[in-house]
């Protein structure tokens, strides 16, 4: 298999008996149908697979056009759930996903609950207090 970003060669890595192919160039994943979904709360499966080191611009939008590896459909873009600012390609004809170096530990590491409430606030620093949009007033 090639890789959609870099035309580099896939290696194909096991985890938990799912099969998911790694590109050694740039270090990217390519998961069959579904199986991101899968290995996202499988212990260790992140730093077992992800060992790239991230880009610059990595989980940003892109306007380039990746077709899947598997098979030639150009992928769109998604948002992962749970995690506002992290988006990957996914292809709408056999369901793969492909992840650049670094998008599936921030994919895994934002699961559950807590993870889906931070997405809906986006990034928002620490530093700076909540304030309500509204005022209780004393004795309403």
């Amino acid at each position: 298999m090639i890789c959609p970003k870099c035309s580099g060669e896939m290696e194909a890595i096991k985890v938990e008996g799912i099969e998911v192919d790694r590109c050694v160039g740039c270090k990217g994943l390519w998961f069959d149908a579904r199986e991101h979904e899968k290995l996202k709360d499988v212990k260790r499966a992140a730093t077992t697979l992800d060992v790239g080191t991230p880009a610059e611009d990595a989980g940003a939008p892109t306007s380039k056009k990746i077709k899947c590896p598997s098979c030639h459909t150009q992928m769109i873009q998604m948002t992962a759930q749970g995690r506002a600012g992290l988006q990957f390609e996914a292809c709408t004809v056999c369901h793969g996903a492909y992840f650049d170096a670094g998008e599936f530990r921030a994919y895994a590491g934002g699961g559950g609950v807590t993870g889906f409430i931070k997405g809906l606030f986006g990034r928002q620093s620490s530093k700076r207090p909540f304030t309500p949009a509204y005022r209780v007033r004393p004795g309403s």
